[in-house]
C-alpha cells in the first residue's frame, strides 16, 4: 500500500445531483422534525425499521445530528459510532483540503483492496450489531 500526499485544488467540484440529494435530505428531515414537534407525535424516519422492526446500519444518525447541534459530540457518537467516525474523518480531510490544498492518495494492490473491503464490511456489521442492541 502506498500513501501519498498530493497537491489538489482547494475547491471541490460537486455534482449538482449530489448537492440536491443532500439538500432534499436535510429539507425532508427538518420538515419531519418540525411536523413531529408541532403535532407532538414522534415520526419514524427509518423505512427499514418500520418494515422489519430492526434498526438499519445508519439508525441513530438523525438523533446523533440533533444531539450534535446541541453541542454534545460524545453522545452523538454513541448513537452510531462508525458513521460519526467516518464523518469526522471526512470533515478533517475537507478542512485540510481547504486550508492546505492537500489530499491523501492511497494506491492498493488487488489483495489489499479485497482485505480493505472485508474489514469495512466487518466494521459495518459490528456497528450494526451495536446499533441493534444498544441504540435500537
Amino acid at each position: 500500500m502506498k500513501i501519498k500526499v498530493i497537491q489538489v485544488s482547494k475547491r471541490f467540484f460537486w455534482p449538482i445531483w449530489a448537492v440536491l440529494i443532500v439538500l432534499l435530505w436535510f429539507g425532508f428531515g427538518g420538515l419531519t422534525i418540525l411536523l413531529s414537534s408541532y403535532f407532538h407525535h414522534p415520526v419514524e424516519l427509518c423505512l427499514f425499521k418500520r418494515l422489519t422492526g430492526i434498526p438499519c446500519p445508519t439508525c441513530g444518525f438523525t438523533r446523533g445530528v440533533l444531539t450534535m447541534l446541541h453541542c454534545h459530540p460524545g453522545q452523538a457518537w454513541l448513537y452510531n459510532p462508525l458513521l460519526f467516525s467516518a464523518l469526522a474523518f471526512l470533515f478533517m480531510a475537507t478542512v485540510v483540503r481547504f486550508l492546505f490544498a492537500r489530499s491523501l492518495r492511497i494506491q492498493m494492490t488487488n489483495t489489499e483492496r479485497i482485505i480493505t473491503w472485508a474489514l469495512a464490511i466487518l466494521l459495518l456489521c459490528v456497528n450494526w450489531i451495536y446499533v441493534i442492541f444498544y441504540v435500537g
